[in-house]
């Protein structure tokens, strides 16, 4: 006859039942300390929010700089969304308009100075947008 296999090794701790409870009443105990300092000493805020006013020192983070840029440069907002919309859809179509079976990046003129000018121009794009 088989042995029968014990259901926990000797020694070891179910996860469900004992972890999760202690967890689960660390959660509970921060959210006691939390809580009360948090409506007995609020953060005051120096002036009011206006959601119809934003203000000039916002920017965006670093990584749409480039597009926060174009939108200042452009005097339509329309025009500023659909050229970005063109260069995301060029970037795309890029491998179907440069269909050479080379992989040498010397032998692939289209695809070089289309990729090398789209890195330099998001670069040039988002240094400007930090200084402006």
């Amino acid at each position: 006859m088989a042995k029968k296999k014990e259901k926990y090794e000797e020694g070891a701790v179910p996860f469900v039942p004992v972890h999760i409870m202690k967890e689960m009443a660390a959660a509970f105990i921060f959210l006691g300390i939390l809580i009360p300092l948090a409506i007995l000493y609020p953060f005051e805020e120096f002036e009011p929010a206006n959601p119809f006013v934003t203000p000039e020192h916002i920017k965006p983070e670093w990584y749409f700089l480039a597009a926060y840029q174009i939108l200042k440069i452009v005097p339509s907002k329309v025009l500023g969304l659909a050229l970005q919309g063109i260069a995301i859809l060029a970037i795309i179509l890029l491998p179907f308009w440069d269909t050479n079976l080379e992989r040498n990046p010397k032998k692939r003129p289209l695809f070089s100075i289309i990729a090398v000018g789209s890195i330099l121009a998001y670069i040039a794009l988002t240094i400007w947008g930090k200084y402006s």
